[in-house]
C-alpha cells in the first residue's frame, strides 16, 4: 500500500477561511461575489504565519492597483460605439501591461496576480452597477478575503510550552521512511515548534555527511548526535563539538591485528573538523561498492594510504562475512584487557553473509553523547523516539521513550509507549508533549520523575 499523506492544518484552515467568506456575503444579504473573496483567502493562506502577513500584504497592494486600472478600464469602456464591443477586450487585454509593470515598480511581483484577477472582475463583470461602484465592491470582497485568511491562519487554541523537554529523536525507520523520507508535514510542524523554542535534536548512526544529505530543510539549533554516538556535530557550523575515540594505542592494535588478518578495513578519522576515511587495497566486492558509492559525497574525504599522527580515530569499519566478523570480534575482546571497545554490527546494505562491523570506544553511544548534551542546556527533562537497537540505551536512559512502528525488538523493549507509525506520528506527539492543550495531562513519567529500570 502506497502512502497517503495526512490532511494537514492548511487544507483545513483555508476551507474554513472560505466558508466564512460565504457567511459573510450570506449575512449581507448575498449581494456580493464571494467567488473573490474565496480566491483571495485560498491564495493568502501560507504554511507560515509570516508568510501570509507578506502575502496578505501584497495582495492588498495588487488589489488597489487592479481596482484604479480596473476602474480606468471599465470606464473608457463606456465610450466604446454600438457594434464596435470587440473593442471592450483590447482594452482590457493592453491595461493588463500597466498593472503588471506598476507592481515591478513598486518591487511587489506576488501582487500581479491578483492585481490581474481584480482587474478583470471589474471589466468583465456585468449587472447595473457603475464601474465606480464595481471596482469598489470587487476590492472590498478581495479585501474582506485576504483578511479572513490572514485571521484564520493566526488562530490557535491556547497551549502553553513545556520548554523542560530535550526532544531526541532517531532517523532512518523514526522521523526518516525509507520509502517516504522526511514528509512535508514532518518538515513544517518541526520547524514551527523549533521557531518556538522547542529543544530538539537527531541521534543517528549515520555520519554528518550522510545526514545532511536527507535531512531536508528542517531549520536544527542544536548539534546532533551521529555516528552511533560517537559524534556531536553542529550542522550550521560544520564543527564536531565532541568526539569520542579510541586511544591510539589500541588503535595501533588492532591495525596490527588487522593486516595480520590481511583484512581491509576504513579508519574514521575526525581532523581539524573534517571527517578522512583512510582506507587501502580492497579485499571484496563489498567494500569496493561501499566506497563507489560514497566517495563523491562533498562531505566525505576518502584518503588512500597511512592515517597521520594526529586526529581522533572515530571507529574503525569493516566489511566482511559474518564468520570473519564474528572471529574478529572474538579476537579483539581477548586483546581488550581494559574493556575499552564497543562492537556494532549492520546488515541493513549488505548480502545476507555480510555485515559491516563497525568498532568503537565503549562510551560511543546515543546514550553517552545525549547526557553530554543535557549538560550543556537548561532542559532536565528528556523524551527519546527510537527505532532500532542502537537506540534501546538512550530510549532506557530517557525520562519517557516512545518505539516507531516496525521497531526493532530491542527497541520495543525499551520504549514506554509504543507508535502507530513514524515521521508523522512522531511529530504529532512531539506536539502534543511540547504544547499540550490546557486539559491534556502529560505522561506519568514526567510526573514520577526520572525513571529507573530494572532489566
Amino acid at each position: 500500500m502506497g502512502y497517503f499523506p495526512r490532511i494537514g492544518m492548511r487544507m483545513i484552515k483555508t476551507a474554513v477561511a472560505v466558508g466564512i467568506c460565504f457567511f459573510i456575503s450570506y449575512l449581507t444579504g448575498g449581494n456580493g461575489k464571494p467567488i473573490f473573496s474565496g480566491i483571495a483567502a485560498i491564495i493568502c493562506m501560507q504554511p507560515y504565519v509570516e508568510h501570509s502577513v507578506e502575502v496578505a500584504f501584497n495582495r492588498t497592494i495588487g488589489t488597489v492597483i487592479g481596482a484604479v486600472f480596473g476602474l480606468i478600464a471599465a470606464s473608457a469602456s463606456l465610450y466604446i460605439p454600438s457594434g464596435y464591443e470587440y473593442l471592450q477586450y483590447l482594452i482590457i487585454s493592453f491595461t493588463v501591461i500597466p498593472v503588471l509593470y506598476t507592481t515591478v515598480i513598486l518591487k511587489k511581483p506576488g501582487a500581479s496576480a491578483l492585481a490581474g484577477v481584480v482587474l478583470l472582475s471589474i471589466t468583465l463583470s456585468g449587472g447595473e452597477a457603475t464601474p465606480f461602484m464595481n471596482a469598489v465592491n470587487r476590492s472590498v470582497e478581495t479585501i474582506v478575503g485576504i483578511l479572513v485568511s490572514l485571521g484564520v491562519n493566526m488562530l490557535h487554541l491556547p497551549r502553553r510550552r513545556e520548554k523542560d523537554f530535550l526532544f531526541v529523536s532517531g532517523f532512518d525507520g523514526a522521523i526518516y521512511g525509507e520509502k517516504t523520507g522526511i514528509t512535508p508535514y514532518c518538515i513544517f510542524e518541526l520547524n514551527q515548534l523549533l521557531k518556538d523554542g522547542m529543544a530538539f535534536t537527531i541521534a543517528t548512526e549515520r555520519t554528518p555527511a550522510s545526514l545532511m544529505a536527507d535531512i531536508g530543510s528542517i531549520h536544527l539549533k542544536l548539534p546532533v548526535i551521529a555516528m552511533d554516538g560517537a559524534v556531536l556535530y553542529d550542522l550550521k557550523e560544520k564543527r564536531y563539538l565532541a568526539c569520542q575515540g579510541l586511544s591510539k594505542e589500541m588503535t595501533d592494535k588492532i591495525e596490527l591485528f588487522l593486516r595480520n588478518m590481511d583484512l581491509h578495513y576504513f579508519l574514521n578519522v575526525v581532523w581539524q573538523d573534517v571527517l578522512l576515511i583512510y582506507y587501502h587495497n580492497f579485499k571484496n566486492e563489498e567494500e569496493e561498492k561501499l566506497y563507489q558509492q560514497l566517495r563523491l559525497s562533498p562531505h566525505r574525504n576518502y584518503v588512500y594510504g597511512e592515517r597521520p599522527d594526529g586526529g581522533i580515530v572515530v571507529y574503525i569499519l569493516l566489511v566482511v562475512k559474518d564468520e570473519i566478523a564474528d572471529l574478529v570480534t572474538d579476537k579483539l575482546v581477548e586483546m581488550d584487557t581494559e574493556g575499552e571497545l564497543l562492537f556494532l554490527r549492520d546488515k541493513s546494505e549488505t548480502p545476507q553473509d555480510y555485515c559491516h562491523l563497525k568498532i568503537y570506544h565503549k562510551n560511543a553511544t546515543k546514550e553517552y553523547m545525549m547526557n553530554r548534551l543535557l549538560e550543556t542546556m537548561p532542559q532536565k527533562k528528556t523524551v527519546v523516539f527510537g527505532s532500532n537497537k542502537n537506540d534501546a540505551t538512550m530510549m532506557k536512559a530517557a525520562d519517557v521513550s516512545f518505539a516507531a512502528a516496525n521497531a526493532d525488538a530491542e527497541a520495543i523493549k525499551a520504549a514506554d509507549y509504543p507508535l502507530k507509525g513514524l515521521g508523522d506520528s512522531i511529530v504529532r506527539t512531539i506536539f502534543h508533549l511540547y504544547e499540550p492543550l490546557p486539559w491534556q495531562s502529560l505522561p506519568k513519567e514526567f510526573k514520577n520523575g526520572r525513571k529507573k529500570r530494572v532489566d
